[in-house]
């Protein structure tokens, strides 16, 4: 049993997100490709600035809850300006 409880030891992830998945996921509002973000664990949308959280490997791709990140937008704006 000691075995067991190794496997799931504190702020080591059990279950990694499959990149894989990236080919056939979109996001659900402007149905256009995602990518992954390590940093954060999250699928972005970088066109709508949102980020999907991905928990426990399973992407959460429910709108309501996605993050907004117009910070990112801002700089992107910026940055394609100058």
């Amino acid at each position: 049993m000691a075995g067991a409880c190794e496997s799931e030891r504190p702020g080591k992830p059990t279950h990694a997100f499959d990149l894989a998945l990236l080919e056939f996921l979109v996001c659900r509002l402007s149905k256009k490709p995602l990518r992954y973000e390590a940093s954060t664990n999250e699928l972005i949308n970088d066109e709508l600035g949102i980020a999907y959280p991905i928990i426990d490997g399973i992407p959460n791709m429910i709108p309501q809850a996605a993050r907004m990140m117009a910070h990112q937008n801002k700089k992107q704006e910026d940055m394609e300006q100058h």
